[in-house]
């Protein structure tokens, strides 16, 4: 009885612990998966829109130089001075783009892994665990017994 008694104790107040794979739980995350594209799109448009800008750019350039010798030098330094605030200015207007678009894009994926974060603290409070583990390509995790490993169902449940 009281061995019985000693196993039922240690079975109860033994901790339940698994781990995940949080590089793929976060990369198979549908709403991660759709806001990378979403992303992926915006950035084409801009780099399209950018490359329309540039090569107009480019044709004044070439215009200037084509009219070059029938110019008066007076005339050569304002289209150069022209030019070349209107370059700084298309470098500007690419960067400030570029950048916005960046950190919009790194706000959304913290946003969603918090997310995903709230969404594992609820599966492991739903389903009694002590502790969920995360593990990456810093191997977090050295070491896991068979069976712990419980990534593809917390991918289930947070795409849910």
């Amino acid at each position: 009885m009281i061995v019985l008694t000693s196993l039922l104790f240690i079975a109860c107040t033994q901790e339940k612990t698994a781990y995940v794979n949080n590089t793929e739980l976060i990369q198979s995350y549908e709403k991660m998966k759709n806001a990378k594209k979403e992303f992926e799109r915006r950035n084409e448009k801009l780099s399209k829109r950018l490359d329309s800008v540039a090569n107009n750019f480019q044709q004044q350039v070439v215009k200037y130089q084509q009219g070059f010798e029938g110019m008066k030098q007076n005339e050569r330094e304002k289209e150069e001075e022209r030019l070349i605030n209107l370059r700084q200015k298309i470098e500007e207007q690419q960067q400030q783009e570029s950048s916005a678009l960046e950190i919009e894009s790194k706000e959304k994926a913290n946003q969603l892994i918090e997310e995903v974060r709230k969404k594992v603290e609820k599966y492991g409070e739903e389903n009694n665990y002590t502790y969920i583990f995360g593990s990456n390509e810093s191997a977090n995790i050295l070491y896991a017994k068979r069976g712990k490993d419980i990534t593809l169902e917390v991918i289930e449940y947070v795409n849910q």
